[in-house]
């Protein structure tokens, strides 16, 4: 006697099985960064990721109207709220601890971030860059920047070097080494780029 004829419901197999909430949409985003990872933003369809999920289409398109709407959902799920002041007293632990939260949410993103931030095309603008200036870039380089000013108030590094363009240069260097090089960024290679970069420039 077959399956069928016994009355026996047929296995749905590991493609069709039916997941909601939020088990279906983390499927979804980490198909999202899965595809990011594979072909970038250029070649990333919302046909991809579904089929990356493990889903249908519609599933998709009854959430997200285009794939970017989709991808900043994805970032929106995996970025940290932005980080607090760390006011640790000292300039050198300050900056590497706001360095160390724009590595660790990088790897929560896989990059994708600045992949998508890299792409030379009008289409990549918007949505996703709006995601990722709120909730990383900017509030990273905000609070690099009070930290050399309350570090100027210290006495601990020269005044005129309390600016916002020298509070740039640690995110410049590890979105540099992401985009050219990947792999981890370990926390020795976080000390290094304050004491071998910033700290030279900002030293009384």
């Amino acid at each position: 006697m077959t399956r069928a004829d016994s009355g026996a419901p047929a296995d749905p197999g590991p493609a069709t099985t039916r997941r909601r909430g939020g088990e279906l949409e983390a499927a979804i985003f980490d198909a999202v960064f899965a595809q990011l990872e594979a072909v970038g933003y250029p070649g990333l369809t919302m046909e991809g990721v579904a089929a990356a999920a493990r889903t249908g289409k519609a599933a998709l398109y009854r959430r997200w109207r285009s794939k970017n709407e989709l991808i900043s959902d994805a970032l929106k799920h995996v970025l940290p709220e932005p980080p607090t002041p760390p006011e640790t007293g000292s300039v050198r632990e300050d900056m590497i601890q706001i360095l160390r939260c724009l590595r660790d949410t990088l790897i929560a993103c896989r990059g994708a971030a600045f992949r998508v931030l890299k792409e030379d095309s009008e289409e990549g603008v918007g949505l996703v860059h709006d995601v990722v200036r709120d909730r990383l870039s900017k509030p990273v380089r905000d609070l690099l920047y009070e930290a050399l000013r309350e570090a100027a108030a210290r006495g601990e590094i020269r005044p005129e070097t309390a600016t916002r363009q020298i509070a740039n240069v640690g995110p410049a260097v590890i979105v540099y080494r992401n985009l050219t090089e990947g792999g981890p960024i370990a926390d020795d290679d976080l000390a290094s780029i304050v004491d071998e970069v910033l700290m030279p420039i900002v030293r009384p």
